[in-house]
């Protein structure tokens, strides 16, 4: 099949291309690169220069690319907004994106409207909160307006399939007719070294630093200032981010013990990366999360946004130093069993071939 992957979240789509091509299909990514990671992309939709000339051209690269957007057998948006500005024709934009190709399908990834106004209800925690005081420094985030649903839902009715990637945002779209099952975050394994997990002089812990509020950092700071005057010999602990994903990973290597995400039931790309380098991985691995994937046990230690949760359970490490190795391979054998990019890639073929919707109201 010819496939347009239209948007880009952290390697995400470059890496279910990877896994398409080796099925034997024809792959092609349009992105901006999703910002300072500067993923690869074959269509690239980010402009250059600055000033306004430079924000004129950034609205209009995405209209100037239509025809290259066009003539495929499937088109996978990434989310809803990852091109969206109020100064431009959005619907037009899309309308013309889904007439140009023979199948629309849209994931359910990142912010969008449904996550912000119906998932939001429905989690028992969540990022919501501290993005909006820390990130935006707001008391409203414009995914929760009307505008913004009404202009998801119109997303949303043009999709012949919606594929969430994970628990978090599945719920959101909970009793649409075009929604699917949730699909694991894919990762090309051959591209990320796995090393022994050997803890040296200190068990070194990572956190990687790029939506403070959303990713619940707050809480990582407060356990690390806690952590690192308990135990200076024992524990280095790092904090670093807004890097490109190549300089992020080679950072990752490092660790012994990556922190992703506090505030998800799910593990984010981030993670996923981490677990394929065989590393001891803390994110969201609630039970709802891993019922949706019909998965039974995970590795991945989960945790809540809490900086005592965060505290204990870095400590119980601590005291499993000898056991580091071993829950890093269990890692690995984790990611090759569930979010190899072979196997993930071929589960997205079977949705967009499908001729009835594999769909379901709930988990």
């Amino acid at each position: 099949m010819k496939i347009l992957l239209l948007g880009e979240y952290s390697g995400l789509h470059r890496n279910l291309k990877e896994g398409l091509i080796e099925l034997g299909h024809s792959p092609v990514v349009a992105s901006a690169g999703d910002g300072w990671k500067n993923v690869p992309r074959d269509i690239d939709l980010r402009s250059s220069g600055s000033g306004l000339s430079g924000k004129i051209k950034s609205l209009a690269k995405p209209f100037q690319s239509l025809k290259k957007l066009k003539g495929f057998e499937v088109v996978q948006l990434i989310n809803p907004f990852i091109f969206y500005n109020r100064f431009i024709p959005n619907r037009r934009f899309y309308s013309e994106v889904v007439e140009g190709n023979d199948s629309f399908f849209l994931l359910a990834a990142g912010d969008d409207a449904y996550y912000w106004r119906v998932a939001r209800a429905k989690l028992k925690y969540g990022p919501f909160n501290d993005f909006l005081e820390f990130d935006i420094k707001a008391k409203n985030f414009f995914m929760s307006s009307d505008h913004a649903f009404k202009f998801n839902e119109y997303i949303a009715n043009k999709a012949k399939g919606i594929i969430p990637i994970m628990y978090d945002y599945q719920i959101g779209y909970e009793g649409r007719k075009n929604l699917r099952p949730a699909i694991p975050i894919p990762i090309n394994l051959s591209l990320v070294n796995f090393r022994p997990n050997i803890v040296k002089n200190k068990l070194v812990v990572f956190h990687g630093l790029n939506r403070y509020g959303f990713k619940g950092t707050k809480y990582v700071e407060s356990a690390f200032e806690y952590l690192g005057k308990k135990y200076p010999n024992d524990l280095e602990l790092i904090i670093k981010g807004h890097m490109p994903l190549a300089e992020y990973l080679t950072l990752m290597e490092r660790a012994n013990v990556v922190i992703d995400q506090t505030s998800s039931y799910s593990l984010g790309i981030s993670g996923i990366y981490a677990l394929a380098m065989g590393k001891v991985v803390m994110g969201g691995a609630e039970r709802e999360s891993l019922d949706c994937f019909k998965i039974q046990k995970s590795p991945v230690i989960n945790i809540i946004p809490d900086s005592y949760d965060l505290i204990q359970k870095i400590e119980a490490l601590l005291e499993r130093r000898s056991d580091i190795e071993f829950l890093g391979e269990e890692s690995r054998k984790y990611c090759e069993d569930h979010h190899s990019h072979l196997k993930v890639a071929q589960k997205y073929v079977e949705q967009w071939r499908a001729k009835d919707l594999i769909g379901f109201d709930k988990c």
